[in-house]
């Protein structure tokens, strides 16, 4: 960076020397900045500036900040500092980079459990600071998908997340409130388990369970709707012990749920440890019979020694083949891609055939007509109609032969805009899950997100426009 440069970044407080704005939170502007004289990179969380005359939503922020700089897990952000600046206060945290979850589609059940897991001990971390301030303990982000950041190898980190408009906020956290919150009660800490179970439940199938036209009407169905079966959704799996898991845990009537954090926790812990626990043979000791009267008073009769014979070898009991492929099932990641490219292929190759099959028909029977109409001297024989020169269309961009395609990987659907922005006011039309996407140009960097100029199809109509890649699949 030129000193020119440098000096046109604001400097806050003489330490801090801010980037670019990545986004709004629930209640800040997200800003990467430099702390010059630590010499690392920051976040740093704004109040929103429409936010400033706003007593309520002031005193939420101090508070929430102060209740986080309390805490320390490696789920949750680490708070370095805070203040105050024209008049609206701010905090500094560690910086973190990384892809949310939000749309990233099915995992397997094992790094399901991994990252719900992690992130429940950091819930039950925060539910053990219980103060009269704080009855449910000290405040932690919302839990969604898109508020968890892949980070590592399977490490994940709760925020409060910047990646969609704050008018999308609520209809994003909808999907994982608890029932009775919606009937208008005061939240519990099996409030945040429901929230959890509904995480695992869309980490494993990439789907969310519980859905209504807006905010509200998602927010009321969690007083109707339950949460579907996983089979239901991936009808390949058969784990009951993780179906009742997370039926327990999204259970509508809070006392029939785990009752906080802690215990979620443990029961995945004692889950995890039922389904990878090496199996054993059982052994089974061998029931006594009685004998017939004829039977004993042949046993009194003296006979030649016999040797004793071998007991044969029981076959593996059904639970022990049961649990191997459980534990097969978790240790072995769901490549679900190929799972459909494999049924895709043997569908294409069916059509094939019954095409091919039908052309060889087709043309045996005119062959056959042909030579009988001219063998008996019945007339000409018939002749194809010369078919008029066609060629395909013109697929190729300029300068690019095979133009890449995406398919898009969002179960909701993913926006399709007029420009390279997360502005809510250039969106054009949704773009549903599965539909292939033609690039035209990019990667674009703008709002901290690349975006690619892609042309789709869509009710027999090209529409061109900019989406977010990182919910774009390459079609392979």
């Amino acid at each position: 960076m030129t000193a020119p440069e440098a000096t046109k970044e604001p400097l806050l407080f003489g330490r801090y020397r801010v980037h670019e704005a990545l986004g709004e939170s629930r209640l800040a502007v997200v800003y990467k900045a430099t702390d010059l004289r630590l010499q690392r990179t920051v976040l740093i969380h704004l109040l929103r500036k429409e936010l400033r005359d706003n007593p309520r939503k002031r005193e939420q922020f101090i508070a929430e900040a102060a209740q986080s700089a309390r805490r320390s897990h490696p789920v949750l952000l680490e708070v370095f500092d805070s203040g105050e600046s024209s008049d609206r206060p701010f905090v500094i945290t560690e910086a973190v980079e990384g892809r949310p979850l939000f749309g990233i589609g099915a995992l397997s059940v094992a790094q399901a459990l991994s990252i719900v897991r992690q992130v429940a001990d950091a819930v039950a971390l925060c539910q053990r600071h219980r103060s009269d301030e704080s009855p449910l303990g000290l405040f932690h982000p919302p839990i969604s998908s898109a508020n968890l950041l892949l980070v590592g190898d399977g490490q994940v980190k709760l925020v409060d997340g910047w990646f969609f408009a704050p008018a999308l906020i609520p209809a994003d956290l909808a999907h994982y409130r608890a029932p009775e919150l919606s009937a208008g009660q005061p939240p519990q800490r099996s409030s945040v388990v429901y929230a959890l179970g509904i995480l695992l439940f869309e980490l494993i199938t990439g789907q969310r369970p519980i859905h209504g036209e807006d905010a509200r009407a998602t927010a009321l169905a969690h007083l109707t709707q339950s949460v579907p079966s996983l089979a239901r959704a991936r009808p390949t799996m058969y784990l009951p012990s993780v179906e009742r898991l997370i039926a327990q845990a999204t259970a509508r009537d809070p006392a029939q749920r785990f009752p906080d954090a802690q215990a979620f926790a443990q029961a995945i812990n004692d889950l995890w440890r039922e389904l990878t626990v090496q199996t054993r043979r059982l052994v089974v000791e061998p029931v006594a019979t009685v004998r017939p009267p004829a039977e004993i008073a042949a046993k009194r009769q003296p006979a030649a020694p016999t040797p004793p014979a071998t007991p044969p070898t029981r076959p593996a009991s059904r639970q022990d083949d049961l649990r191997s492929r459980m534990s097969r099932a978790l240790t072995t990641s769901f490549d679900i891609d190929q799972f459909r490219r494999y049924n895709l292929s043997r569908s294409l190759m069916g059509w094939f055939v019954m095409i091919l099959l039908l052309l060889m028909v087709a043309f045996g029977s005119f062959w056959a007509v042909t030579w009988a109409i001219e063998r008996f001297g019945l007339g000409e024989a018939p002749r194809l109609p010369d078919l008029p020169a066609w060629s395909l269309p013109d697929l190729s961009w300029p300068g690019n032969t095979t133009p890449e395609q995406y398919v898009v990987n969002i179960a909701e659907g993913l926006n399709l805009r007029s420009a390279p922005s997360a502005q809510p006011d250039n969106i054009i039309t949704i773009v549903p899950n599965g539909v292939v996407v033609r690039k035209l140009e990019g990667p674009v960097m703008a709002d901290n997100i690349p975006w690619l100029k892609v042309q789709v199809e869509l009710n027999g109509q090209i529409i061109e426009g900019w989406m977010s890649l990182n919910y774009l699949r390459p079609q392979p």
